[in-house]
């Protein structure tokens, strides 16, 4: 395998597991126990400014600032600014997180501001609460796309799920379900917190007692230490991540970059066979293990799932069907644009028009526009959250950016598209990668990164969609284990 196309797989879920950390988003569980209302003797009052750093294994490659301000009939505002250096593939690079909130008393929101921005890219999301609706404007600050999200109770924003659950004054070992709301990918989850032992923990030279809470997703945890006042004084999750407060001196030291652990390398899952040419087979049999099935997508398709025994068989291409053969109306949903995958923009569609013409078969459309992405994306990891509209302005990326304008691009020619995370192997381990899923005629994988139609069967669907499905990663990363059993 050539050093490009080393280069070329990185993690799908990398920028989601930081803002994981920093926000416990996390899925629902299938039992949810009964939600804990508001308890009105639990205050939180407090300081109004706090720093904290982050870390890998010991190692600061981030920092984080927060303000609490009390506001009329007891609201809080609140905004937390985040930096962080960020080995992948060998290459470093700043990401900036902004989120400002405006919080009831019960800690739900009424009103956020969330900004992420990047070297290249830029992701912008602002919305409110109007009676039962979530209203939110999403994307870039030049092409922000309405949403209008249908909501049962008020959720909380994802970044104060600790608070709220202190606010609730849970006892020890009760279990309390909350509505979160995750600005990084649009989407309202259920999440359970539980309140651990009361621990006594070091912080700024200081034995202080604190309330555990933890939170667990398919057996990734998620663990805070809060003050008697409410504040997170510490967080510890995947991947040897964790945060703690400090002072504002502490917070101003330099990020230890020096031997910064490459989170690409620490999320990949090592192979017990070497594949010499992965693209000539055609079958490959992988016994997976450590992981709830339950989210994930390993069956259907290509894939069959049984018994912990994954065989993924590589699809033929269909013979084009029939000019006026109707397709299924289930489709459509496939065709329709999203606030990451603007398939319906102008520039979406005038880019699609130069690629393809109105006479090309769905197959043939297919690989004009997966073979333009392959050649014009320079191919490079970057931390965003990524839209097709940014990729196609900046021409960069990694398998998220390649994934998500392929998706507008097909979608925008009439062709049913959607994304689909898991694994790929490469150089005796597999990385967690991003590819797409075309209807022509049947459901075919494609591969821009790779340009691979169908992609090669070394890739492993773990889940299927945009945004807050490939949350459902979480609970893999750093856990799963492969062992290919067979291949042919």
């Amino acid at each position: 395998m050539s050093k490009t196309k080393w280069n070329m797989a990185w993690g799908i879920g990398i920028t989601l597991v930081f803002l994981s950390l920093l926000a416990v988003r996390l899925d629902f569980f299938k039992d949810q126990p009964a939600t804990v209302p508001l308890n009105p003797k639990v205050k939180i009052a407090r300081q109004p400014e706090s720093w904290m750093n982050i870390y890998q294994n010991r190692k600061k490659i981030g920092v984080i600032h927060r303000t609490f301000h009390g506001l009329e009939n007891g609201r809080f505002q609140t905004m937390e600014n985040v930096t962080m250096q960020i080995n992948t593939m060998g290459i470093t690079q700043a990401l900036h997180i902004s989120t400002e909130t405006e919080l009831n008393p019960d800690m739900t929101f009424s009103s956020f501001h969330f900004q992420l921005n990047s070297s290249l890219f830029r992701f912008n999301a602002r919305g409110s609460i109007s009676n039962d609706q979530l209203i939110l404007y999403a994307g870039t600050l030049r092409a922000e796309e309405k949403i209008v999200l249908p909501i049962s109770d008020v959720p909380h924003i994802s970044g104060n799920i600790y608070e709220a659950a202190f606010r609730a004054g849970l006892e020890k070992n009760q279990t309390s379900s909350f509505s979160i709301f995750d600005p990084s990918t649009l989407g309202i989850r259920k999440i359970s917190v539980t309140r651990n032992a009361d621990e006594i923990i070091p912080i700024m030279g200081k034995r202080v007692l604190t309330q555990k809470f933890c939170a667990d997703f398919m057996g990734a945890k998620n663990c805070a230490w809060l003050a008697k006042d409410g504040e997170v004084l510490k967080e510890s999750g995947i991947l040897g991540l964790s945060m703690e407060k400090v002072s504002p001196e502490q917070a101003r030291k330099e990020f230890a970059m020096d031997n910064a652990v490459d989170f690409t390398q620490v999320a990949s899952v090592p192979s017990n066979q070497i594949l010499a040419d992965p693209a000539s087979l055609t079958e490959i049999t992988i016994k997976i293990s450590n992981i709830h099935a339950s989210g994930l997508i390993l069956n259907g398709g290509r894939q069959r799932f049984r018994q912990n025994l994954l065989t993924v068989t590589r699809e033929l291409l269909p013979t084009e069907p029939a000019p006026d053969t109707k397709r299924p109306p289930f489709l459509r949903q496939f065709l329709q644009p999203s606030p990451l995958v603007q398939s319906s923009h102008p520039q979406i569609k005038a880019a699609m028009e130069n690629m393809v013409s109105t006479g090309d078969s769905p197959s043939g459309k297919m690989r004009k526009i997966v073979a333009w992405v392959y050649k014009n994306i320079k191919k490079k990891p970057v931390l965003s959250v990524p839209n097709a509209l940014e990729v196609l302005k900046n021409r960069t990326g990694d398998c998220n950016e390649h994934a998500v304008l392929t998706a507008a691009l097909l979608r925008s020619a009439g062709v049913p598209a959607q994304i689909e995370t898991g694994l790929v192997y490469l150089n005796g381990r597999f990385y967690y990668h991003a590819w797409n899923l075309a209807y022509v005629g049947q459901w075919v994988t494609a591969d821009a990164v790779f340009n691979q139609i169908p992609a090669d069967v070394t890739h492993i669907r773990l889940v299927r969609g945009e945004g807050s499905q490939q949350l459902d990663l979480l609970g893999v990363m750093g856990k799963i284990k492969l062992e290919v059993v067979s291949t042919r």
